[in-house]
């Protein structure tokens, strides 16, 4: 079996209250107040959310699935890709993490 090579970004995911925005509310003309209304959310927090200052959470993925059509599995992806990607900076950038020390050899 040929060895898989895992997909390395290079570029950081959009967020997914960015995408929310773009493709979701301005296409529509749907304001954050109306869209915060509509999830029984804070219109401060919606907007924490398109601006990349607050993640989606498993309740909050439920709402926007509720209340635009989609999955909530969706918005839970989208978060997750963000969120690993800046982990993976970070862990990279950390000169103790000894990558690799206990991954079993071919021989094993």
């Amino acid at each position: 079996m040929a060895e898989q090579i895992p997909l390395v970004r290079n570029r950081r995911p959009r967020e997914p209250g960015y995408l929310l925005a773009t493709y979701y509310l301005e296409p529509r003309g749907i304001s954050v107040t109306r869209f915060a209304q509509a999830t029984g959310l804070t219109r401060k927090h919606v907007s924490n959310i398109i601006h990349g200052h607050a993640s989606v959470t498993p309740e909050t993925a439920v709402r926007f699935a509720l209340v635009l059509g989609t999955e909530a599995q969706y918005w839970l992806n989208l978060q997750n890709a963000v969120d690993l990607f800046d982990a993976r900076q970070k862990v990279a950038s950390n000169p103790t993490v000894e990558a690799g020390v206990f991954a079993p050899t071919a021989a094993e």
